[in-house]
């Protein structure tokens, strides 16, 4: 079982370091391999330390009438190897779930 706040790292043994910088913009795919959307933003709790959550943007144009999505960085699979994120739900269930105004940003999910 992976311990809360870390992410799955596909075909290895051990946890593997990602600069969060190289996830920003990174397609984000869903467990048919369709494309989600892509990382707009990684919210740290720096009291904690830890990830918060991950934003998720999808639809729109150069950030015009994107959705925001809120997504627990423990509900992502990360392989290196392919350089490839996922989320374990398809594409309709994705676009089904609620979104946050882009002037209310959650305080957690």
């Amino acid at each position: 079982m992976t311990p809360p706040g870390e992410a799955t790292v596909a075909g290895a043994a051990q946890a593997t370091l990602v600069a969060a910088g190289a996830l920003i913009e990174a397609a984000v795919h869903g467990r048919d391999g369709e494309k989600l959307g892509k990382i707009a933003e990684i919210m740290l709790a720096a009291g904690k330390g830890s990830i918060a959550y991950v934003v998720v943007a999808t639809g729109g144009m150069l950030g015009i009438g994107e959705a925001l999505h809120a997504v627990d960085w423990c509900d992502f699979t990360v392989d290196p190897e392919n350089g490839r994120l996922s989320l374990n739900v398809g594409a309709e269930e994705f676009a089904g779930r609620a979104g946050f105004d882009k002037d209310a940003w959650p305080v957690s999910v």
